[in-house]
């Protein structure tokens, strides 16, 4: 099931307020589709991937994110997040499929 948030704008400023705790995020393209899901430290890596220079990532103008606050919990969710993703669309979201 995917993360069952809505949608908040990719931007510098919404970031400023994501807690530096474990969890899992998605990144969305302007039409609301899934590119990429990811997890680690929420802050760290949303703020990572907004300064990336990486084409695909550059799409997101979204994210949706849930705290789990423990690394195990996180690499869990994100792999069930990404087996659903790829049994719902016969694939993975475009940039984990770019990224590896």
């Amino acid at each position: 099931m995917p993360i069952d948030k809505n949608w908040s704008s990719f931007t510098m400023q919404n970031l400023k307020i994501i807690r530096n705790v474990f969890g899992v995020y998605e990144l969305g393209n302007r039409n609301g589709v899934v590119i990429y899901i990811g997890s680690g430290k929420l802050h760290d890596r949303l703020t990572h991937w907004k300064s990336s220079s990486n084409p695909c990532i550059k799409q997101a103008t979204n994210f949706r994110y849930e705290e789990l606050y423990s690394d195990e919990r996180c690499r869990q969710r994100e792999e069930s997040l990404l087996v659903d993703f790829k049994r719902r669309h016969g694939r993975l979201p475009e940039c984990n499929d770019r990224i590896g």
